[in-house]
């Protein structure tokens, strides 16, 4: 039995599965209306070999569009966490930070700092145990380009309180944005490990049952609004459970204060990495960006992941226990990547998307 079964009840399976649909300006959703064994016969070892990891959008031009550190925006809303292994008790981090305000981290101009490492004994680190949570809510996701090819991005395992096959990511990882085109074929691997051959014989992995990406994403391509999710079938290759049930799940933070330091855990694959591990890196707030105007500005942190971690969680409040998904990896200026890296400002908006998706009964 799964070490997450006695906490995690409920079930996720979607129904009624169809092509796309959505109402004129809501978010658009793609469902999978193939049998599974379409999913899981395309996606052999040599296809997960070869697929590409995902190039990390540029933003045209050399330089930043910071707001002033003295005039950040107003924080719309009542900063919240809510899910994953901690969801009937903030944190203590969290209670401190509500009480005498979020840390004060070193603003400033490009590049921000960083430690960047990777987490396996091969890079001289000690064993991490990526079947243990939370570690084991990281993961590689695989999906098709149609007419383009194999691409591969980093997601995490959410929990909400109520589906249990939800993984988080970013927009691009989920649809052409600003060409109102899904990508498909999704296939998530939990606690991929080069050590063990990639699929960790742990969990395996889960093909896709639905999508979903942001209007404005999905329409205009927005990086203020670059988040999705894959919702996944209730059965994975290896076990006859759902994904959340088996890794555990990673919560959500929301309108917090922009000044932070923050975890993200991806799956790079190009320059010095290979994809084969999970790479992790502390760092923390810059400065903010402003690359459109449909969302608030976004966030820009140090970090040296480069494509392949395109999706994967930065984290609040990362403990042993587990941690909120704050942002995620969405692109970077020319010249720049494996120095910094940008991501959206997780606010009211995208915390009622990462509602829908879970069914998290509480108010954003």
């Amino acid at each position: 039995m799964s070490p997450f079964k006695h906490l995690l009840l409920g079930s996720s399976l979607l129904c009624c599965l169809t092509t796309q649909s959505w109402a004129q300006g809501a978010d658009p959703i793609i469902r999978n209306n193939r049998p599974v064994s379409a999913t899981l016969g395309h996606w052999t070892a040599e296809a997960m070999a070869n697929a590409k990891p995902k190039q990390i959008p540029t933003m045209a031009g050399t330089g930043h569009h910071p707001t002033a550190s003295t005039a950040m925006p107003a924080i719309q809303g009542t900063p919240g966490v809510a899910g994953g292994m901690h969801d009937t008790q903030l944190p203590q981090s969290a209670i401190a930070e509500i009480e005498n305000g979020s840390p004060i981290p070193a603003d400033g101009a490009y590049p921000g700092p960083h430690t960047t490492f990777t987490l396996d004994p091969a890079y001289g680190r000690a064993v991490t145990p990526y079947t243990a949570y939370p570690y084991s809510a990281i993961g590689r996701l695989f999906f098709t380009d149609p007419g383009v090819g194999d691409f591969v991005c980093t997601a995490a395992a959410t929990y909400g309180g109520a589906a249990l096959n939800i993984v988080w990511t970013a927009g691009h990882c989920i649809a052409d944005g600003g060409k109102a085109k899904f990508y498909t074929n999704w296939l998530y691997c939990p606690a991929w490990n080069k050590n063990k051959g990639g699929v960790n014989p742990a969990f395996g992995c889960w093909s896709w049952a639905a999508a979903s990406t942001k209007a404005a994403w999905f329409n205009n391509g927005a990086f203020t609004r670059d988040v999705g999710y894959v919702a996944l079938q209730p059965t994975g290759t290896v076990l006859a459970e759902n994904v959340v049930s088996a890794t555990g799940g990673l919560g959500f933070a929301w309108n917090w204060g922009r000044d932070q330091n923050w975890i993200h855990m991806g799956y790079p694959a190009e320059g010095s990495y290979d994809g084969g591990y999970i790479v992790q890196t502390n760092t923390e707030h810059r400065y903010d960006d402003a690359p459109d105007a449909l969302g608030p500005p976004t966030n820009s942190f140090g970090s040296s992941q480069t494509p392949g971690s395109s999706g994967s969680p930065v984290i609040l409040f990362w403990s042993p226990g587990g941690g909120y998904i704050n942002s995620n990896i969405s692109y970077y200026y020319a010249g720049q990547l494996g120095f910094e890296l940008q991501g959206p400002y997780y606010d009211t908006v995208i915390c009622n998307f990462w509602k829908t998706a879970t069914g998290w009964g509480g108010a954003c």
